[in-house]
């Protein structure tokens, strides 16, 4: 649009709704590309060569999670039942360190289910473990599905969840090689009793 201005010179100008409207299109552009909302999933089907219960033993031992987990820098099992597990971790990366509680549900010695309790990390965690014995080798199905409330680390994990899904899946694989030199029935036992 053009005006005069006091000093006798035609000034043009663009109205602000122009410049409201282009930056929300951006702003649009820039938040359907680059942040997301959506679950962040993974899920692999593997045969591994162990023994169900030393595999099911090195899931549900959270204890130990600390020592062999990416990201994981503290782990403790706060209560126990014959049919749960409640747990504190802590989870760090460069950009968080943040803590929080699972309740691990099990059914020995096929099922493992794991989700997130109060916490400001997780809108949501839903971990899955169905362990299913084979001829020489067990079958793991690992599911894991969760949301982050902030949108930063939310992104940041959605970028590399193939990646970090699969350092969990063959860290928890070596662990359970790991146990099989030890007397797991006698470690299990003490785990799942209270």
């Amino acid at each position: 649009m053009m005006t005069p201005s006091p000093f006798g010179r035609v000034v043009a100008y663009t109205p602000i709704t122009y410049f409201k409207n282009s930056m929300h299109r951006c702003y649009s552009t820039f938040m359907s590309t680059f942040v997301t909302q959506n679950d962040i999933i993974y899920r692999n089907n593997i045969d591994v060569r162990c023994k169900r219960d030393i595999f099911f033993y090195t899931v549900l031992n959270v204890d130990n999670y600390k020592y062999f987990l990416p990201y994981i820098t503290d782990s403790k099992i706060t209560e126990k039942t014959e049919r749960y597990l409640k747990a504190n971790l802590q989870m760090e990366n460069i950009l968080f360190k943040e803590k929080y509680n699972s309740l691990i549900h099990f059914s020995f010695p096929k099922t493992i289910t794991v989700s997130s309790l109060d916490t400001n990390l997780f809108h949501h965690l839903i971990t899955e473990w169905i362990i299913t014995e084979k001829t020489g080798c067990i079958n793991v199905d690992f599911y894991i599905n969760f949301r982050l409330k902030n949108n930063i680390y939310h992104n940041f994990m959605h970028m590399y969840i193939k990646e970090l899904g699969k350092k969990i899946l063959y860290s928890f694989i070596r662990e359970s090689r790991a146990n099989s030199l030890k007397n797991v029935d006698s470690l299990l036992r003490s785990l799942i009793k209270k």
